[in-house]
């Protein structure tokens, strides 16, 4: 059997004989994985750290009372005589409140479930909170401190301050930082809030909180769930929230709608929650993919431009190659040898270099606010994506090289010699 050294010594002589060419082509596979590694790792980070945020900071599952939609008019429901005229004068949509009724008693329930690993009453309302000639709409958030802190960990988010001061100072509000910058107000500062029904309370800020979810922090306020339920005039039952946290939140779906039909109230799982937002992402995901492979197949087109001007101008050899014995499968081998020689050289610098671009952006303060606050770019470092990109510059040069080999193998050393 005949060695295949000479074939790997041919390779290269080929490949170093046309050098500009050569790393042409190993920057292109390097440059495409170099991108993939670093969209992908960028697109995923930063929804790793939406997600995480999320998780830790919102309800896994989310119960309330939904406000009916469409209800009948009055003339709907009028089941008269078809002939008769109706006369409707003012008519007003009845006044239904968002209480979930039984509140307390649902969360012991729930509390009992193996897959829940906690449950906070919350209580929810609009407000204008005033600071001098200041005023902004937020949401009150009405909450039973302990049982919120235990579920959300919400103390760890705090930035300045001590959320259980709700509990100990009567008038205490903590308010979300986008929220005090909008509102110019710091520890200690007292504003007013205003409920929808008119009522008034005079607050003091007593910490700020900051969960890294922009819109979360520019609109909320927490109270205690007993301010909030005096701020809008109804009795300590009244709750329009529950909020759970989950053992697994990959069951946060079926969950949600084994309670929505147990206990009657829209029970919304976090997924549902942020549909609008993973729609996002998933559109954001095609194209970054499409770009890589469009990279990576521009550089399989230049492999395969370069592996033919090879072969066109090294018919003698091929000629000589043959006519001392080498076979088909030898031609074949000594040019997909040459791609893939070009692939994993040009596919191994694109996989450091891809790890370094990321280490280095990411190490970059940039303080983004957008869907979540972030100080620095959030990367992921999975090592799938390395394995994903070097192989699939692998399978793109090969199939580049393929068609050159097939080509050069089915040359007739005779034709060749002829034309000289």
């Amino acid at each position: 059997m005949k060695s295949r050294s000479p074939i790997f010594k041919i390779a290269a002589t080929h490949l170093l004989a046309k050098k500009r060419q050569t790393l042409v082509a190993m920057l292109g596979v390097t440059f495409g994985i170099m991108v993939f590694i670093f969209q992908a790792g960028l697109m995923t980070g930063f929804q790793s750290t939406f997600i995480d945020q999320t998780i830790n900071t919102t309800a896994n599952i989310h119960i309330y009372n939904e406000p009916k939609k469409d209800r009948p008019s009055l003339i709907e429901q009028f089941d008269g005589d078809s002939s008769e005229w109706i006369v409707v004068r003012n008519q007003k949509p009845k006044v239904e409140l968002n209480k979930i009724k039984n509140g307390y008693q649902i969360i012991s329930l729930l509390e009992k479930h193996p897959d829940i690993e906690g449950v906070s009453p919350f209580l929810g309302s609009q407000a204008i909170l005033r600071a001098g000639i200041v005023q902004y709409g937020g949401r009150i958030a009405g909450i039973d401190v302990d049982k919120e802190d235990i579920v959300f960990h919400t103390s760890d988010y705090m930035v300045q301050g001590d959320l259980r001061k709700l509990n100990t100072i009567n008038n205490a509000i903590v308010l979300g930082e986008g929220l005090a910058q909008n509102l110019g107000v710091k520890i200690n500062d007292n504003l007013s809030l205003i409920a929808p029904n008119g009522t008034t309370l005079d607050m003091k800020v007593v910490g700020i909180n900051r969960t890294g979810l922009t819109e979360l922090d520019r609109s909320r306020a927490y109270i205690s769930i007993r301010n909030a339920q005096i701020l809008l005039g109804v009795d300590n039952s009244y709750l329009t929230d529950i909020n759970i946290k989950l053992k697994d939140i990959n069951k946060a779906e079926s969950l949600a709608n084994e309670f929505e039909s147990r206990f009657g109230y829209k029970a919304e799982d976090w997924r549902e929650a942020n549909a609008n937002i993973f729609g996002v992402f998933k559109i954001q995901n095609m194209v970054t993919y499409l770009i890589i492979t469009s990279i990576l197949i521009v550089s399989g087109f230049g492999i395969f431009n370069i592996l033919m001007m090879i072969i066109y101008e090294k018919m003698s050899d091929i000629a000589i190659l043959k006519a001392i014995g080498y076979k088909n499968r030898d031609i074949k081998l000594l040019f997909i040898t040459e791609s893939l020689t070009i692939g994993i050289i040009g596919g191994l610098i694109g996989l450091a270099a891809g790890f370094i671009l990321t280490k280095i952006v990411g190490s970059i303060p940039l303080n983004i606010k957008g869907f979540v606050t972030m100080e620095y770019l959030q990367f992921n470092s999975s090592p799938v994506f390395y394995i994903v990109a070097f192989t699939f510059a692998l399978v793109a040069t090969t199939l580049a090289g393929y068609f050159p080999a097939k080509k050069a193998a089915n040359i007739d050393p005779v034709d060749i010699i002829r034309s000289k």
